[in-house]
């Protein structure tokens, strides 16, 4: 019986709770072209158990470029202590230039407090953001 006790107890852990969060915004630094900022908010879509899909939207200015605005899905998984996510998107600058498909890897992890952190790669048509920064899940 003790074996099976600890291969369930390992499986809890290794898929995190049940529950993810609905909803979240990030906030954070971006690098690629430029030195720059980001913002961002994404919601629970549809999901069981430990995988989501995600719906987010995102801002991000850099330095010497104009201000874009990206729309992505996203499909995370809730493990231990990370929540990797994988996705594509769409990314349109503001101040005129060609829309741009995007794949984006990442992940979001647990800090101290009420904060996650997150970080990731975005990679498109002629250009690749780096992005790292914190979250509030509610």
């Amino acid at each position: 019986m003790r074996p099976l006790k600890v291969m369930m107890a390992l499986a809890v852990l290794a898929t995190g709770g049940a529950g993810a969060e609905r909803f979240g915004v990030q906030a954070g630094l971006s690098v690629g072209g430029g030195f720059g900022l980001h913002a961002g908010a994404y919601g629970r879509v549809a999901g069981f158990g430990p995988v989501q899909i995600e719906g987010r939207g995102t801002v991000d200015l850099q330095t010497g470029r104009q201000i874009e605005v990206g729309a992505d899905a996203l499909l995370s998984v809730n493990l231990l202590l990370l929540r990797p996510y994988a996705g594509v998107g769409l990314g349109v600058p503001l101040g005129g230039g060609g829309t741009g498909f995007h794949t984006t890897l990442g992940a979001r992890f647990g800090l101290p407090g009420p904060f996650s952190g997150f970080a990731e790669g975005n990679f498109g048509t002629g250009k690749n953001v780096y992005r790292a920064g914190l979250l509030l899940r509610f």
